[in-house]
């Protein structure tokens, strides 16, 4: 019992060994709003949410390839709404490329590709970054102790699990409260981060989906969700590490007096919670999205 209990001429060392430290200089994207707004540090989870169609897949995928490109990092993910790990692959490739991969386009018209070269070498750079969790492959539902498990005899820098609600949700653990097993299973996230020194990204929904907001000219749109507006509520705004939420503004419209019209593809990303001291600061990002290439710029 007695080991539980500290005292500061218990944790000199470790004090002194805090004050002395050097620490690596933090992961950057090369974009310096978000730079400024977020600065990824292993050991702690990452937790970004956004209203369907707002791009926060897309944002984490454009994350772990730019954190691939520059850091060399390897991943290991799941991303059950963006079709099975062939497509998850295909995307990769071609957001780290720069150009389409498919040889006709989703109206089923050819279109300009890399060449089967330049292909396989991107498959090649995908295969060396990533390894996708397919639960599909066996047929059953997957708990969070289950994604974390398979992961968990290969050193990764991060993980991916998206959608969180793609997750089984055993509640018979919690006598049937869905509160109390999200408190305990984003515990296990937390462990599962320090323990591997590694960045575990959750993407979760927002349960605010209505337009409660008027833009100048008359349209409605949706206003950013607050923190305590993610799905499953205030037990995300607790227990959470790093909150950000990535939110599309509605193109082409301004939403009040005096401002500039939202441009195609400004997308927002916004620090609602940031945890450990020195991961970031609260406030907003923001980024534009090319089409074509699928990678943010400022």
């Amino acid at each position: 019992m007695m080991d539980t209990i500290k005292t500061v001429h218990d944790l000199r060392p470790q004090l002194y060994e805090l004050r002395n430290e050097s620490r690596e200089a933090a992961c950057e994207t090369g974009l310096a709003e978000l730079d400024d707004l977020y600065a990824p540090r292993k050991g702690y989870p990452l937790f970004i949410a956004g209203a369907p169609h707002h791009g926060k897949s897309l944002f984490v995928k454009w994350l772990l390839v730019t954190w691939s490109e520059k850091y060399n990092w390897k991943h290991f993910v799941y991303m059950g709404e963006e079709g099975g790990p062939e497509e998850l692959a295909i995307d990769l490739a071609e957001m780290h490329v720069g150009v389409p991969a498919r040889k006709k386009n989703f109206r089923g018209q050819p279109q300009e590709c890399m060449e089967d070269e330049e292909f396989e070498v991107a498959l090649n750079w995908v295969e060396k970054h990533f390894v996708f969790y397919d639960p599909d492959a066996i047929k059953h539902d997957f708990s969070p102790a289950d994604f974390y498990d398979a992961c968990s005899c290969i050193e990764y820098d991060t993980t991916v699990l998206d959608p969180w609600n793609d997750a089984h949700r055993d509640l018979t653990t919690s006598g049937g409260r869905e509160d109390v097993w999200l408190t305990s299973e984003l515990k296990r996230v937390r462990q599962e981060s320090k323990m591997w020194d590694r960045i575990d990204i959750v993407v979760n929904h927002i349960a605010k989906l209505h337009a409660d907001s008027t833009t100048v000219s008359g349209k409605r749109y949706q206003k950013p969700a607050l923190p305590q507006e993610w799905a499953g509520g205030q037990a995300w705004y607790r227990r959470a590490f790093t909150m950000l939420l990535v939110y599309r503004p509605p193109a082409g419209e301004k939403m009040r007096e005096g401002e500039e019209e939202i441009r195609d593809g400004e997308t927002w990303v916004i620090n609602q919670k940031t945890k450990p001291k020195g991961s970031g600061k609260l406030g907003r990002a923001k980024l534009f999205l090319s089409r074509k290439s699928n990678r943010f710029t400022q």
